[in-house]
């Protein structure tokens, strides 16, 4: 598609090209061309990118001298900006990773302008620009007396070795796909020419309209380009389609989606057929995938604690040890019903190894590798022993896993192998450090090194405007075409004056630099493809936007439409009060319901939830939180309560207890309930799980008081279970408490903790569960009732001939038992409605499996 590239590389020609993008795409034309030409082997052809060209010169000159400089990689050159900006301005800043990168970016923008040292000194108009101008003379004056340059000072060493006539050039070089032609880079094409190289740009494309059609919005854009594109390649197979996403940058996982939404409606349910069909240029940080972010969580583990959290994550992903993941799923559940601590790996032994069992045991040894490594890493060594110590961590950790990994997989090792090396490199810049030095270095890296899968031959190509620069397709949808983006508002850099920026010509120094550039970039992408169309968003939110008015862009007059996203596709017969109908296959009798009760009383108000709960097994996990959480402080009261009556003591024999005799109980139970967690527990939670011990006996105490005024009682059961059958479906049940009347009739006590709950709520249960109990015992209930404790009330709520002296009860329990039973017939029949009218809060702990978000916005 290239018409001069065949003639120039046969002439010998080195292509140097804006992006690397480019270069490979070049490259694969040649070769495209020289198959379908015939050959079956041709030399490589000389394509670099700018960068990889200055690279490719000072390394044969290199090979030449004795004296050649020091290259230093990126991650060098940002070491070093972090060690003399943290002279400037202290190495505790908190913001000291950003002000790197703009220093970085400073450097590059005065070396690529011409931008002397002396002109920055004089134009200092902040704070900030005079710490940079300081910070900049050490860099520089570091690299000098090292004979070191970095990726900004590579080309000024060009320069000065073309300027002596020290470096041989190609006979023939043409510079591709640049918008803007740099000063430094005219130098270097003017000192080739001087040389009598002949030099070449390929003129820019001719310049054709660009008709913009309106979309409601950036998601309805997004998702009508990807129709788009999907349409034209079903009418024209094997053409190269483009969309171009102005501001891809902000986020490109999410432009991604919403193209793939577009271009296959339900890609969701096959998402890497799609996934390589759609390729978005623009990857994440490397620290941002789970894969990386284990190994990182893995290092830092050799010295310092991780949180609950963290350790969570370990314990629930796929890249550590061998086999499945689910005793390890087992570990992490016992992890978060115990209180949050820092963790060790010796920590993590002395709490789960009398846990452990043939299924956790080899990643228990892991562990127990991995904590004699910590061991080890201790004082100072340099960074290329640190990396290995590294990566004998991550092998004890079985890190990446037993699985097969995927290609992406793959590649994301690869780039982790890459780093360590890079990380071994350090030395020439760091010296010696700590292992927590050495880690941050890494965690650093890859925050700062962005990922992107290789492209294996996508139908469409997802990408900025400034990648799509020199490159070429059958057609392309430009997007984002609104006034705010073209020209959009300039961002000079905020360490170089504004003087010195207009002055020198940087980029967005003036409104008019901006306009020019947004003109230039705008006419390119007119003339990259045959086809080009555009668009442009309606409103942002709350806010109307409106088309750009920069040539050559021209409004269609027309709007598109919107072609959905996948789940709304499900349209619900109505929106009424009743639940939306739909079916599961019936309960047979092979089949287990989980939840007992609980998923009973779900299936009164959200059948889908009793479904998911009872039928499917899912279940929430309890979340993770610093200190004693409200659930792990009533689980503490459900246990002692639970061993303070494991007797099952009458009202009487409670009332026979001496007060050391009560005392001694109550302090045996706490102690019981509270001593597994305090199995490696910190200093501050050991703290709070004294004051937690004094809270208990005080609730504990008053239980009894209260107990000992009620009318006479047994204890029958406390913390039982029993099966039972409802409507046809067997359930297995765990109850709180069941105390025997003096009449022999059952008192089914259930305790609640936290805030005190009413049994009752307009003459109807809360919820159903001790109505599910009260249908399955074959004695009569005489009551119901909560047994709230709680620090700020400890009572009974409940109804009954005791409780509330309702003489009629008897006759209301059972219409509630019909309700009870006429759920699990249906549950068992496989009633699976989703009540669309229920709160949405109510609704997410299933809204995924349960579709309820699209069945509400459905019409």
């Amino acid at each position: 598609m290239h018409e001069w590239l065949l003639p120039e590389i046969d002439a010998g020609a080195t292509v140097v090209t804006a992006s690397r993008r480019l270069s490979r795409a070049l490259a694969a034309e040649y070769a495209d061309a020289r198959v379908a030409a015939g050959d079956t082997a041709w030399a490589t052809p000389r394509i670099a990118s700018y960068g990889q060209w200055l690279t490719r010169i000072l390394d044969e000159a290199a090979g030449e001298s004795a004296h050649a400089p020091y290259r230093l990689s990126a991650a060098q050159s940002r070491v070093l900006w972090e060690v003399c900006i943290a002279e400037e301005l202290g190495p505790d800043h908190a913001n000291l990773a950003g002000i790197v990168r703009a220093a970085s970016e400073a450097w590059s923008l005065m070396h690529a302008f011409c931008v002397p040292r002396d002109a920055l000194d004089q134009s200092i108009e902040n704070r900030d620009q005079g710490a940079f101008a300081r910070a900049s003379k050490r860099y520089a004056g570091v690299l000098e007396s090292r004979n070191w340059i970095d990726d900004a000072t590579a080309a000024v060493a060009v320069e000065a070795a073309l300027g002596k006539g020290s470096l041989s050039l190609p006979p023939r070089l043409v510079f591709a796909g640049f918008d803007r032609i740099t000063p430094r880079q005219e130098r270097l094409i003017r000192l080739a020419r001087d040389a009598r190289v002949p030099t070449m740009m390929p003129e820019p494309p001719a310049v054709q309209a660009l008709n913009a059609i309106a979309a409601e919005d950036r998601s309805a854009e997004l998702r009508a380009a990807g129709a788009w594109a999907r349409d034209h390649l079903l009418d024209h197979p094997g053409e190269r389609v483009a969309i171009v996403v102005t501001g891809l940058e902000r986020d490109p996982v999410a432009a991604g989606r919403l193209v793939r939404e577009g271009f296959t409606p339900g890609w969701q349910t096959a998402p890497g057929t799609v996934r390589s069909l759609v390729n978005v240029s623009l990857g994440a940080p490397l620290d941002s995938f789970p894969l990386i972010g284990v190994a990182l969580l893995l290092v830092r583990w050799l010295h310092a604690p991780l949180t609950s959290r963290q350790l969570g994550v370990l314990l629930r992903c796929p890249f550590l040890g061998v086999g499945d993941t689910d005793s390890r799923a087992r570990l992490e559940l016992g992890l978060r019903q115990i209180a949050a601590r820092d963790w060790t790996p010796a920590r993590v032994l002395r709490v789960f190894t009398q846990a452990a069992d043939d299924a956790t045991s080899d990643f228990l040894a892991r562990i127990d590798k991995l904590d004699e490594l910590a061991g080890k890493a201790r004082g100072r060594a340099t960074p290329a022993t640190w990396a290995r110590h590294f990566d004998a961590a991550l092998g004890a950790m079985g890190w990446p896993g037993s699985q097969a990994l995927s290609s992406d997989e793959q590649q994301l090792v690869n780039r982790w192998r890459d780093l360590l090396n890079e990380l071994s490199h350090l030395e020439v810049v760091t010296g010696a450090v700590s292992g927590s030095e050495a880690a941050e270095l890494l965690r650093s890296t890859t925050r700062d090194t962005v990922f992107q899968p290789e492209d294996t031959g996508s139908a469409v190509s997802v990408l900025g405007p400034l990648e799509a620069a020199g490159l070429e397709f059958d057609a392309i949808r430009v997007t984002g075409l609104n006034a705010g983006n073209w020209p959009a508002a300039s961002r000079p850099t905020p360490l170089l004056s504004r003087r010195l920026a207009r002055e020198y010509g940087l980029p967005d120094s003036s409104p008019e630099d901006t306009l020019v550039f947004a003109r230039t970039v705008l006419a390119r992408l007119s003339g990259s493809a045959p086809l080009v169309t555009g668009s442009y968003s309606l409103t942002d939110g709350e806010s109307e936007l409106g088309p750009t008015l920069v040539p050559p862009v021209t409004l269609a007059g027309v709007r598109s439409t919107d072609p959905g996203w996948y789940a709304a596709q499900c349209r619900s017969a109505g929106r009424l009060g009743r639940p939306r109908v739909d079916s599961a296959p019936p309960v047979d009798g092979r089949e287990t319901i989980r939840g007992g009760a609980g998923t009973l009383d779900a299936q009164l108000s959200e059948p889908f939830a009793a479904f998911a709960r009872g039928r499917l097994g899912v279940s929430s996990l309890d979340p993770f939180a610093e200190g004693l959480t409200a659930l792990m402080r009533g689980n503490l009261i459900h246990d002692a309560l639970s061993t303070l009556y494991d007797s099952l003591p009458s009202q009487s024999g409670i009332r026979a207890w001496s007060h050391s005799d009560r005392r001694k109980r109550i302090d045996a139970a706490c102690h019981r309930a509270i001593v597994r967690h305090r199995v490696a527990a910190g200093r501050t939670l050991e703290r709070l799980l004294d004051f937690e011990e004094r809270r208990l006996a005080t609730l504990l105490n008053a239980v009894i008081e209260l107990d000992l005024g009620r009318p006479p009682f047994r204890i029958l059961s406390v913390e039982g279970t029993s099966s039972g059958t409802i409507g046809g479906l067997e359930l297995r049940l765990r109850h709180d408490r069941i105390d025997e009347a003096e009449d022999g009739s059952l008192v089914i006590l259930d305790y609640k903790t936290g805030r005190p709950k009413k049994f009752l709520e307009k003459g109807v249960p809360r919820d159903y569960q001790l109505v599910v109990y009260a249908a399955t015992v074959a004695r009569k209930v005489s009551d119901l009732g909560l047994f709230n404790v709680d620090s700020r009330d400890v009572a009974i709520n409940g109804v009954g001939v005791t409780l509330s002296g309702n003489a009629a009860f008897e006759a209301t329990l059972g219409d509630w038992i019909h309700e009870v039973e006429t759920g699990a017939a249906m549950l068992r029949a496989g009633d699976v409605r989703v009540n669309q009218l229920q709160g949405a809060e109510d609704a997410r702990a299933y809204g995924l499996l349960s579709r309820y978000a699209e069945l509400v916005r459905a019409v």
